[in-house]
């Protein structure tokens, strides 16, 4: 090509009479026949298009699903209380002579605390009785005439009346005489001592004497919403976290009774729990954190509750599958403090992403990272 191309040129009379003409026209037609040959050249499969780099899955991290114990809890917030607690008062009135027992003292139902004066109740006493051995004398002596009819039934009858008017005011006597010694009405701890040496008490006063807790049996109350009434019974345990105590450390409680009234301005009802103090760890007023369990499962296949997905109204979960993640319908149950009860959908071992499922597709290519 490029020898015919210099032949038309040599023809032409121009490169006589314009030498530069010649000069450029030889250096175009290299150029042109080089471009010409090169692409002439050109080897069709170099022209192919460079081959797609290796596709990279999505990465996501995964566990293992396993088994263990799930609970299902309602929390709560509560204040422990002393199951039996009480004010002591005064039955009679009179002066305080004596105290017996002060704050922090464990008594015994039945022990004395404090004792009035007691001197007026004492003759008051034996004044009624001297009285009613007259009249008994008295009336002894009546049945027997009364036999020989030598006095009337209306006598007798009188005489009777007042021998058991005296036979009752005595009983009050004697009753007033030992109250004027004031006695524990439960045991426990005596708490508060309001009462000092030489008050004056006034019978059944509403200012108490002393006050007694018996913290051998707490109790916890917790307000629920309405709708966990229907899975609260008497029996059910409940963990108690102290505030006072360590992280680590739980007491157990149990229901003892259930309130089946709703309180309509607060949608909650009442439950009581019992917690056990007999070595007087615990003290009343400390303030406790409760979870009531009112299910529990062993042995059920549980995952994280981060690892599910939810699309319309319905729960996912994706597992991986040979480098794939496949999205699995799953049906759930229990949950508790991150965990999820697995019902149905799932089985134990399977290969389940816990981070990065949000935004994966079914059958997408993901490179795993196992915690």
């Amino acid at each position: 090509m490029f020898n015919q191309i210099m032949e038309n040129i040599m023809h032409s009379g121009n490169f006589r009479t314009h030498p530069k003409t010649l000069l450029l026209a030889i250096f175009t037609t290299f150029v042109l026949a080089t471009t010409l040959s090169g692409c002439g050249n050109v080897n069709p499969s170099e022209v192919a298009a460079k081959p797609d780099e290796t596709e990279r899955g999505v990465p996501v991290e995964t566990v293992r699903v396993g088994k263990g114990t799930v609970r299902a809890s309602f929390q709560a917030s509560t204040i422990l209380e002393a199951e039996e607690e009480t004010d002591v008062i005064a039955r009679v009135s009179g002066i305080v002579e004596d105290i017996l027992v002060e704050e922090g003292d464990y008594v015994e139902q039945g022990q004395p605390l404090a004792r009035l004066e007691s001197s007026r109740y004492r003759l008051s006493r034996e004044q009624i009785a001297a009285e009613l051995r007259g009249v008994s004398q008295e009336l002894t002596r009546m049945r027997q005439l009364a036999g020989q009819q030598m006095v009337s039934t209306e006598q007798l009858e009188r005489l009777q009346s007042r021998h058991d008017a005296l036979s009752a005011q005595l009983q009050i006597a004697e009753l007033d005489y030992a109250e004027a010694v004031i006695r524990a009405p439960i045991s426990g701890h005596i708490s508060e001592r309001y009462v000092k040496t030489g008050n004056m008490i006034q019978a059944y006063q509403q200012k108490s004497l002393f006050h007694i807790v018996n913290a051998n049996t707490l109790r916890a109350t917790v307000n629920l919403p309405e709708h966990a009434l229907r899975n609260i019974e008497v029996g059910q345990q409940a963990d108690l976290q102290l505030q006072a105590s360590g992280a680590n450390e739980h007491i157990t409680a149990a229901v003892a009774r259930v309130s089946t009234v709703v309180d309509a301005s607060s949608g909650t009802f009442r439950v009581v729990l019992s917690v056990p103090n007999e070595n007087h760890a615990l003290r009343s007023g400390m303030f406790a954190r409760v979870n009531l369990h009112y299910a529990q499962k062993h042995d059920a296949v549980r995952i994280p509750h981060h690892a599910i997905v939810r699309v319309d109204q319905s729960n996912y979960v994706f597992v991986v599958h040979e480098n794939k993640a496949q999205r699995v319908p799953v049906s759930t149950g229990i949950r508790e403090n991150g965990w999820v009860e697995v019902t149905v959908g799932l089985a134990e071992h399977a290969l389940l992403i816990v981070t990065g499922q949000n935004t994966l597709r079914n059958n997408a290519l993901v490179e795993v990272v196992e915690l």
